[in-house]
């Protein structure tokens, strides 16, 4: 069967994978998915892309936001011990590779669990590599540890392909693999006329993954790459080969298949029998958790009596027990997010004024009163308060156009501005002709209005508006809103005394 292989030119693969993934391309679900991973990885790939975009997208997605949430809270990254509940302080301190890796791999994910039970299980699959492959990245000294999961999680992408969109095919190959005992690549090729590896690597591209990561996909990249892309490509296949040993093979065979992977991998990765047992269980447990998190159930008493089979001589026992964060909204998400920039201005000294500011405006946002909320600066040339950054649905229109003038004759929200005066209106309480026309001139049911003075000058705003139903904040709720604003006069204040350049202007760094 090894022939097979050579009677398949690399022009003729290529032909192939690029005509199967024209077909895949045709099928109703795939286009917006595969858009959405597209346009997922430009914009963090972009190195100018702001924290407030990746937080608007990030908190658009209950499933992503938990995942972002509970990894920031692990042991590796967060050092204080302090919970953190701001998904924009997740992101500032995770960095944008992580949050590109983690929300690309949650996507593959929860698109192709759903299509039938076994593509359930080749997800499990992908989950367990993945979170393998982070492990074996730590333990080999590769620092780009978020690279190496997505490398893991994308790793059999073909067998997924193949078997969600070509099942007679998919099936063909596993008869071949079975009653000829020859190896999947054999299999895919004979049937397919490519490997699962081509059909990865040709989606991978269309969807902007790394090149490091595509290249890694490559069983030829563990015998000609070198430096990070080699050991990229020899950490993904020793995850891959540990996923098939401990969860594709019987005990059996698997324990075999599993002393097999350490006398391969061990060697170049710094591998034992004991830290492959401990890669395994982290696996277990974070892939659990992930199906925590996106609601899906897991046979876990059949998944850890199968591992055990595989491992019984091994020692250990694989845990079962996990805490999640949860992330929290309304009140509580407010009165969360409002003690945790308290700690993060009196106890770092390392936070950006951007940070905090975006950290403040998810406050208001999270708390749902407010379909949008913005942060405005005021340009005392002008003396006109400007959009600057946000975060809801149309917050980008909104900061385009919002331009408010600072001055008597100018309106309502002038007026409280040169009064230094917060101000809530909304249509579910009394108000005057005049605040009756200024809800309808922006097209909002409620509106809200903080500014923010610093040595008592005004120096900025927050802006917040809801165009359709919802509840009007408690007094308790505009207490914390009070408290943000004067949160961010804090935090302007101590960048500006912590500057030791030329005195730069109220918005220098937002």
């Amino acid at each position: 069967m090894s022939g097979a292989i050579a009677m398949v030119p690399n022009s003729s693969r290529e032909q192939r994978v690029a005509a199967c993934l024209r077909e895949i391309r045709q099928e109703p679900d795939f286009p917006a998915f595969a858009h959405q991973i597209s346009r997922l990885m430009q914009v963090l790939d972009d190195e100018e892309t702001s924290l407030r975009r990746l937080t608007g997208i990030i908190l658009k997605d209950f499933s992503l936001t938990l995942k972002i949430l509970r990894t920031a809270n692990s042991a590796h990254y967060n050092r204080s011990g302090k919970p953190i509940v701001s998904v924009s302080h997740a992101v500032a301190l995770l960095g944008a590779d992580a949050i590109r890796n983690l929300a690309a791999s949650l996507l593959l994910f929860d698109h192709y669990r759903r299509h039938s039970p076994g593509l359930k299980q080749l997800m499990l699959l992908s989950l367990l590599t993945a979170a393998q492959a982070r492990e074996i990245a730590a333990r080999a000294g590769y620092p780009r540890r978020e690279e190496a999961y997505i490398c893991g999680m994308f790793h059999n992408l073909g067998e997924v392909l193949t078997a969600c969109y070509k099942p007679r095919e998919y099936a063909s190959i596993l008869v071949l693999m079975r009653e000829r005992r020859c190896s999947e690549d054999e299999a895919a090729l004979r049937v397919l006329g490519f490997r699962y590896a081509d059909l990865a690597q040709a989606a991978c591209r269309e969807w902007n993954l790394p090149e490091r990561v595509i290249q890694s996909m490559d069983p030829a990249a563990l015998r000609t790459s070198q430096g990070t892309t080699g050991l990229l490509a020899r950490i993904a296949a020793c995850s891959h080969a540990m996923t098939t040993a401990v969860h594709r093979s019987d005990p059996s065979a698997g324990r075999t298949r599993l002393r097999r992977v350490i006398e391969e991998f061990g060697p170049q990765l710094g591998l034992d029998p004991e830290s492959v047992r401990g890669i395994i269980e982290a696996g277990i447990q974070e892939t659990r958790e992930t199906f925590a998190i996106l609601r899906v159930p897991l046979d876990e008493l059949r998944l850890k009596r199968h591992t055990e089979a595989v491992l019984e001589d091994w020692g250990g026992s694989v845990p079962l027990e996990s805490a999640l964060v949860a992330p929290s909204c309304g009140q509580a998400a407010l009165e969360e997010l409002t003690q945790e920039i308290e700690w993060v201005l009196s106890a770092r000294r390392d936070w950006e004024l951007s940070q905090i500011i975006l950290m403040i405006v998810e406050a208001i946002y999270r708390s749902e009163v407010f379909d949008r909320v913005l942060f405005c600066l005021l340009d005392p040339a002008s003396e006109t308060m400007q959009g600057r950054m946000g975060l809801g649905e149309g917050v980008d229109a909104l900061r385009e156009r919002f331009r408010l003038a600072v001055g008597p004759g100018n309106g309502l929200l002038s007026q409280a501005l040169l009064n230094r005066r917060t101000l809530l209106l909304s249509v579910e309480n009394p108000l005057s002709q005049e605040e009756v026309r200024g809800l309808r001139e922006r097209g909002v049911s409620c509106l809200g209005l903080f500014p923010i003075v610093v040595d008592d000058v005004l120096v900025g705003c927050l802006y917040a508006e809801r165009t359709g139903q919802g509840r009007d904040p408690e007094a308790r709720t505009f207490e914390c809103f009070n408290r943000l604003r004067h949160l961010a006069a804090r935090a302007i204040a101590l960048s500006r005394q912590g500057r030791r350049s030329k005195e730069p202007a109220p918005g220098d760094g937002i």
